[in-house]
């Protein structure tokens, strides 16, 4: 049986043309039951596996259609639940914010940031709103935790904030129980300090520290921070006072222009 395997295996071409040609010479000049029983054996062996692999072929698309199909749609399920999923936060951020009661004489403008400006640090932002919204250059800048900034610059449709990150950016402050003035500003590779404190003030850890009013930009009662830590150097006529700012600069979103005058 080996050298027979080995023949079929070695013409297995020739063999199968042989017996393609026997089969088609059959149906040619076959006559009676034989042709009928051959052309039965030509579609048995040549017409089903073809038509198997065809209808397998087509399925096979079908259901990568069909995939393709489910995967669009679980993709837009995904993006509307985060959308109601942002909604429902945004939500929350809004209602915890009507908490808020501006200063007397002023008004909310709500605006969202566009981008941020970066110098190792939040500096700036840039937010939807501008002249057209009446928004103007030095108006204070606030979220729902305290002050973000201030209008530096205004154009038609949007307008630029100076954040209290910007070291060019210092604010008139007060502590809140003492009513000790200072000066509040950002010192980059030493964060918020509260400057201008004589040694002898009564300021402490846990402090609140808000804005003063003084210099006409930032109304009075806004906060700023909370004093983290105090140190008088030996021989130093000023305090040196680190703070806690009251806003995450690094997770501003929603803002709110502070604008004089009633609705």
């Amino acid at each position: 049986m080996s050298w027979l395997t080995m023949i079929f295996s070695r013409n297995r071409r020739i063999l199968s043309y042989g017996f393609i040609a026997i089969l088609l010479l059959v149906l040619l000049v076959g006559k009676g039951t034989i042709r009928p029983a051959v052309g039965n054996l030509c579609v048995t062996l040549f017409y089903y596996p073809f038509a198997e692999i065809r209808d397998s072929v087509k399925n096979m698309f079908e259901v990568a259609g069909t995939n393709r199909r489910l995967k669009n749609s679980l993709t837009e399920a995904s993006l509307q639940l985060n959308a109601l999923a942002e909604a429902r936060r945004e939500n929350q951020r809004l209602r915890e914010f009507l908490g808020f009661e501006p200063s007397e004489g002023y008004r909310v403008i709500p605006v969202k940031i566009i981008s941020l400006i970066h110098n190792q640090f939040p500096i700036a932002a840039v937010i939807n709103k501008g002249a057209e919204d009446s928004i103007e250059v030095n108006q204070s800048v606030i979220n729902r935790f305290g002050l973000v900034g201030k209008v530096k610059e205004v154009m038609p449709d949007y307008a630029t904030v100076q954040l209290l990150t910007d070291p060019s950016n210092a604010v008139s402050a007060r502590i809140a129980e003492s009513r000790q003035i200072g000066i509040v500003r950002y010192v980059p590779g030493e964060g918020m300090i509260f400057d201008n404190l004589p040694a002898d003030a009564e300021v402490n850890s846990g402090d609140v520290v808000i804005t003063s009013g003084l210099g006409g930009v930032y109304p009075s009662g806004l906060s700023v921070g909370i004093v983290d830590s105090v140190a008088t150097p030996k021989g130093e006529i000023k305090k040196q006072v680190w703070l806690k700012p009251s806003v995450n600069f690094l997770e501003i979103e929603e803002l709110y222009v502070l604008r004089s005058g009633t609705p």
